[in-house]
């Protein structure tokens, strides 16, 4: 009981936590903004978000020299040993129900799919950004994929002329805002490939904006907010609806091997 009181101690003043916005995905950082607003809050403490625009690639960057103090990613040994993590999952694992974007008119290349092998005999490629958790989990379940170089973006755009790519697999919380800005491409009907990670935030370690100094704070708030259900109500308000227009309770589940972190 002791630990609340000295944490509201050590920071009485606004915790203030340079937070990105991502280019390429300009409505996700809104979930894990508020969520960090509300949890910060709701221990009795006073956040302040400075945002800052960046391209995706450049994030780390950023959260290596500390110039800003927290991001979200998909947990990973790698950044663990980088960053501070901290061990919550963010999304209830939405970012590893992926569902595939691809071609209008391919949808029926997809309809004899009921297990992954099936899908795998299908032969086609994946579009993958460059370092995502993706070409790990693509390659340890022996599924074509390709790097994109540059912007990965440009796979969306490459998608229909079926030369590099063939489909792109989004999480549940991103496919629909996605869908709606590229005509050419469909949602397919069908799957959903399943594999266990989920976003957890990182600190930053060093730097003038570094969030190692409210890493206790942090912890209490992300810890608190999963056992309080506010995690669970913030994935319902942005992304509830996504499960029923997507219907996913229909979907054929394809659960793939998830590589060590």
């Amino acid at each position: 009981m002791l630990l609340p009181c000295l944490i509201t101690k050590a920071y009485s003043d606004e915790i203030t936590l340079h937070v990105p916005i991502v280019d390429e995905s300009p409505q996700l950082h809104l979930f894990f903004h508020e969520l960090l607003e509300t949890a910060i809050t709701e221990i009795g403490q006073t956040p302040q978000l400075i945002s800052t625009r960046l391209p995706q690639r450049r994030i780390k960057s950023y959260l290596d020299q500390g110039l800003i103090s927290i991001y979200w990613a998909i947990e990973h040994d790698e950044e663990d040993k980088k960053y501070i993590p901290i061990k919550v999952g963010l999304t209830a694992g939405l970012i590893g129900q992926r569902i595939l974007l691809i071609k209008n008119g391919d949808q029926n290349i997809y309809s004899k799919v009921d297990d992954l092998d099936s899908f795998r005999e299908l032969g086609l490629v994946a579009g993958m950004g460059k370092d995502w958790f993706d070409i790990s989990v693509w390659k340890a379940n022996k599924l074509l994929y390709k790097e994109a170089h540059g912007n990965w973006k440009s796979i969306f755009k490459m998608i229909p002329y079926g030369r590099d790519y063939n489909y792109i697999s989004r999480g549940i919380n991103e496919i629909l805002v996605e869908a709606e800005e590229y005509d050419d491409l469909q949602i397919e009907s069908k799957l959903v490939l399943i594999y266990n990670r989920d976003f957890q935030f990182y600190l930053s370690k060093n730097g003038v904006n570094s969030g190692e100094k409210y890493q206790q704070i942090i912890e209490l708030a992300i810890k608190n907010a999963q056992k309080s259900g506010l995690i669970d109500r913030l994935v319902n308000k942005y992304w509830g609806d996504a499960f029923k227009r997507l219907n996913y309770e229909n979907r054929v589940k394809i659960y793939l091997q998830t590589p060590e972190a």
